[in-house]
C-alpha cells in the first residue's frame, strides 16, 4: 500500500511539473524556455531561466479578472531581456459592454496601443468586429516608462518593477528593443491576451546605443537612415518580432483569417537562412574536393574544373 501511494505521488508530481500553469508562478520563482498555461497552450520563450519579478492580479467584477506577469533574464545583475504577459478573463458574458473598453484601450490609447505613432518602427493589425490582432515594434525608453512625467497612471503599473529594481540594486540599460502583441477574439476564447518581449541592443546585437532617449535615439524612424548599424539591427529585430508574433498567434490558436500577413518579413529571414546553409554546403564540398586533390584522387585540372563549377 505504501509503495502504491509513493508511486501515485511521483506520478502526480511529474504531471504537475510538466503541465503546471505558469499563471500561478510566484515572485522570484523561475520558468524555463516557455510559458505554459496547459498542455495545449505553450508560448515559446528565448531559452534559459526567466525569473518572475512583478505580478499583478485583480478580480474586477462579476467573474472578470485581470493578471499581468513580468519576467526577466539577468547577466551580472543586469537585465538583458524582459517578457511580460497579461490576460483578462471571463469576458464573454459582458462582451457587449466590454468591447468598446477593449477597443478603446487598443486603438485609442493615450500611450502605446495599436495606433500609428511617430516613434513606432513597425505596426500591423487585423480588426473585425470586436476581434483584433496587433503587432508593434519600437524602442523601449526605460526611464520614460518607469518614471513617466506625462502619463501619471503609468506609475501604478510599473510599481512592482521599480520596487524590484530598488530592492535588488539593479543596473538597468537605458534602452531596449521591444515587440508588443495583443489578441482578442471570442470565436477563439473569452480572454484578451497581450505580450511584450524586450531585449537590450547590447545583448541582441552587441551594440551600445549612442543616444539614450526614445525620441533622439538612432533607432527612431526619423533618425535611423543616418545610422547604418542601427538600421540593420532594427531590420533584424523586426524579423525576430515577426517570428515571436507568429508564435503568439499559434499560442492563441488564432484563426487563419485573423492572422497577420508577415510573410514578407519572415521570407527575408528564410532567404538569408537558405543562403547561409547553401554557403556552408559549398564550403564543405570545397573542403572535400581539396582533400581528394591532396590525396591524388583528382588531377589539378579536375580539381580546378570542379571548384569553378561549385563557385559559379
Amino acid at each position: 500500500m505504501k509503495k502504491l501511494l509513493v508511486t501515485i505521488f511521483f506520478v502526480l508530481l511529474w504531471n504537475t511539473n510538466i503541465y503546471s500553469n505558469d499563471w500561478y508562478t510566484q515572485i522570484n520563482e523561475k520558468i524555463y524556455d516557455e510559458f505554459k498555461v496547459n498542455k495545449k497552450m505553450k508560448l515559446p520563450l528565448d531559452s534559459g531561466e526567466w525569473s518572475l519579478i512583478a505580478k499583478d492580479s485583480e478580480m474586477i467584477t462579476h467573474g472578470i479578472s485581470v493578471s499581468t506577469l513580468t519576467f526577466v533574464q539577468l547577466e551580472n545583475n543586469k537585465p538583458i531581456k524582459f517578457f511580460e504577459i497579461s490576460r483578462a478573463t471571463g469576458l464573454s458574458k459582458w462582451q457587449a459592454y466590454l468591447t468598446s473598453i477593449i477597443e478603446g484601450a487598443v486603438f485609442n490609447a493615450k500611450e502605446g496601443g495599436c495606433v500609428k505613432r511617430q516613434h513606432y518602427n513597425y505596426l500591423s493589425f487585423y480588426k473585425r468586429g470586436s476581434a483584433h490582432n496587433c503587432m508593434t515594434v519600437e524602442i523601449l525608453d526605460v526611464q520614460r516608462v518607469l518614471y513617466p512625467s506625462d502619463y501619471d497612471a503609468g506609475q501604478v503599473f510599473t510599481l512592482g518593477i521599480r520596487q524590484w529594481i530598488k530592492k535588488n540594486n539593479i543596473e538597468l540599460p537605458k534602452l531596449f528593443l521591444m515587440y508588443s502583441g495583443t489578441f482578442f477574439s471570442t470565436v477563439v476564447r473569452d480572454e484578451w491576451y497581450t505580450v511584450m518581449h524586450a531585449v537590450s541592443p547590447e545583448k541582441f546585437a552587441n551594440y551600445k546605443p549612442k543616444f539614450t532617449s526614445r525620441d533622439n535615439t538612432e533607432f527612431h524612424p526619423d533618425n535611423i537612415n543616418n545610422y547604418k548599424n542601427a538600421k540593420d539591427i532594427m531590420k533584424n529585430w523586426i524579423e525576430y518580432s515577426a517570428n515571436k508574433h507568429t508564435e503568439f498567434e499559434n499560442f492563441q490558436k488564432a484563426k487563419k483569417y485573423q492572422r497577420l500577413d508577415l510573410s514578407s518579413i519572415i521570407e527575408i529571414k528564410s532567404t538569408v537562412n537558405k543562403n547561409i546553409k547553401s554557403n556552408k554546403n559549398i564550403s564543405n564540398q570545397l573542403i572535400k574536393l581539396n582533400e581528394l586533390f591532396q590525396s591524388g584522387a583528382l588531377t589539378k585540372e579536375e580539381f580546378t574544373k570542379a571548384k569553378n563549377k561549385l563557385l559559379n
